[in-house]
């Protein structure tokens, strides 16, 4: 492969990961609120919440749900600008929360306005949009995820090989602790 081609895909798979980073957190921040909703009697705000939302006109769930996607995006800008000149450790600390507080506040209104967005024709198809590119980058990412995980694998299997060889796995760590060693 040539010098150019490969760093045009090494591009693509840096930004394929950058995306399904993004996408990781998204998942999982909705996953992690679900849980917390289900612990907390917040089901019956949310549905609430859902119902008001339904019985606004989709512009305003629109801009419920792109005012705040906006801040983030531009919030993050500014800890790369950060970052970029010389404030690493505020500018990272910075990119991190707002991607993490940020797309959670970005998700949960998604899933309370999904329904009146799905209303408009032209966020179907960028969700659609979305959605591609989201299951391309997936399949671009695979089999070094796969690789990834093996290699994971391969290093906890020999780590756990050499606590037993050298007494250092849990039963050894038992069988001191009834001599009183």
């Amino acid at each position: 492969m040539e010098p150019k081609a490969r760093a045009s895909r090494a591009l693509m798979l840096a930004f394929a990961l950058a995306f399904l980073f993004e996408t990781w957190i998204w998942g999982s921040v909705v996953a992690a609120v679900r849980w917390i909703g289900r612990r907390i009697p917040w089901n019956e705000f949310k549905e609430s919440v859902r119902r008001e939302v339904n019985r606004l006109p989709p512009i305003v769930a629109l801009l419920l749900f792109g005012v705040p996607l906006l801040f983030n995006e531009f919030g993050s800008l500014g800890c790369v600008i950060l970052m970029a000149t010389g404030h690493l450790l505020a500018g990272a600390v910075g990119y991190v929360l707002m991607k993490v507080v940020g797309l959670g506040l970005v998700a949960a209104i998604f899933d309370l306005t999904r329904e009146k967005l799905m209303t408009l024709p032209w966020f179907v198809v960028a969700y659609d949009k979305f959605r591609a590119l989201h299951d391309f980058a997936s399949r671009l990412v695979a089999p070094y995820r796969q690789l990834a995980l093996a290699h994971i694998k391969d290093l906890r299997d020999r780590a756990r090989a050499y606590r037993i060889r050298t007494g250092l796995g849990r039963a050894a760590g038992a069988a001191k602790a009834e001599r009183g060693d």
